[in-house]
């Protein structure tokens, strides 16, 4: 009796463990996102275009018969600068003129500017890539409604099949989306499983995976 006692007890102390790593490893490539920058009190002579939800409806309903990748990202944020990154990849990837990509670049840390903006929007140079400033964050807003987090969206990665068109309001629920935020469902992690945002665009484009 006492050693299934004794095997009991490290049994859960392993399994206490591993959860705890899973865990840990989770909200390492998290943020909060409760560390958000003040608004500006005047918006800068922006490097990148000014970008409000109308603008982007008409830029997401343009290619309405692509498949879309819709990017929120805070310009200085590491995690955003990663999943910048990762749809760089997935444009370089599939080259399919049927591919777009909007990026929405939003000021969500201490720091983001439409110039940083601009500097990082230079890492991903690609025909495909429409993007803009949204310095009061109202796209950030409607997705959020979107995507029921109950907050402005950012960080976030929607893809689109052909066919979807913004009509309301608030933009259409994506085909597919993963995320880097704390406190969202952990199974469309992004930075545990970056490449399978490719995935999902390459089943849209009929490509292999």
């Amino acid at each position: 009796m006492r050693r299934l006692r004794s095997l009991f007890h490290i049994v859960a102390v392993l399994v206490i463990l591993v959860w705890m790593s899973v865990t840990s490893a989770s909200q390492d490539c998290c943020h909060s996102s409760a560390r958000k920058a003040e608004l500006p009190a005047t918006a800068p002579d922006a490097p990148l275009s000014l970008l409000s939800p109308e603008e982007l409806r008409k830029e997401f309903n343009a290619s309405s018969q692509k498949v879309r990748i819709v990017a929120l990202l805070s310009p200085t944020c590491s995690e955003c600068q990663s999943g910048h990154a990762v749809v760089g990849g997935i444009l370089k990837r599939f080259r399919s003129a049927r591919l777009q990509a909007l990026l929405v670049w939003e000021p969500m840390r201490e720091g983001d500017s439409p110039e940083a903006a601009a500097d990082q929007a230079e890492a991903v140079r690609d025909a495909r890539i429409s993007q803009g400033w949204d310095g009061s964050r109202d796209v950030g807003k409607l997705f959020g409604a979107t995507l029921d987090l109950q907050e402005t969206a950012w960080d976030v990665y929607l893809i689109y099949k052909p066919g979807i068109i913004w009509e309301g309001q608030r933009p259409p629920h994506p085909t597919f989306w993963m995320h880097q935020l704390d406190g969202a469902d952990p199974s469309l992690l992004l930075c545990v499983n970056p490449s399978r945002l490719s995935t999902e665009v390459g089943k849209l484009l009929d490509r292999p995976d």
